[in-house]
């Protein structure tokens, strides 16, 4: 007899089932639920910005209350998001140090990456729809790892 000839037959035959499955319902979760709330203290180049053109809200200082409504006239909010607005590309989502830091990883020796210079790799950023002010600075100190 062969070993699929066994397989079959000692799988067709009926043998004891035990059906005695006991099934508990919880009517309330096992752990306790914290609520919390996310609170971002921390201040990065955009939070001028957001301020100003959420809340009206100005620095103290004249100087640069001056040079936030500046450059507040080519940003925009899309979807609780900061955009930069452009003339001749489209709007480039605005990122913080931390998310910067992930997309010139993934750029540039990502799936899709080519290990370019710094000029090419931020031409690609931008094409890609991204926006940080320190971009070039970074680019090459990124390269040069």
């Amino acid at each position: 007899m062969g070993a699929d000839e066994l397989a079959k037959q000692v799988s067709s035959e009926a043998g004891p089932t035990s059906t005695d499955l006991k099934m508990e319902v919880q009517k309330c979760p096992g752990i306790e639920e914290v609520l919390t709330f996310a609170i971002q203290s921390e201040s990065n180049w955009m939070t001028p910005i957001l301020s100003y053109l959420q809340d009206g809200r100005l620095p103290q200082d004249v100087r640069e209350a001056r040079k936030v409504r500046k450059r507040t006239a080519r940003f925009t909010i899309l979807n609780d998001a900061l955009y930069k607005r452009g003339f001749s590309i489209p709007y480039l989502k605005c990122l913080d140090e931390g998310e910067a830091e992930y997309i010139l990883e993934e750029i540039y020796a990502g799936i899709c990456g080519d290990h370019t210079g710094p000029r090419s790799l931020v031409s690609k950023i931008i094409r890609t729809g991204y926006f940080w002010p320190t971009m070039q600075k970074d680019a090459r100190e990124f390269v040069k790892r």
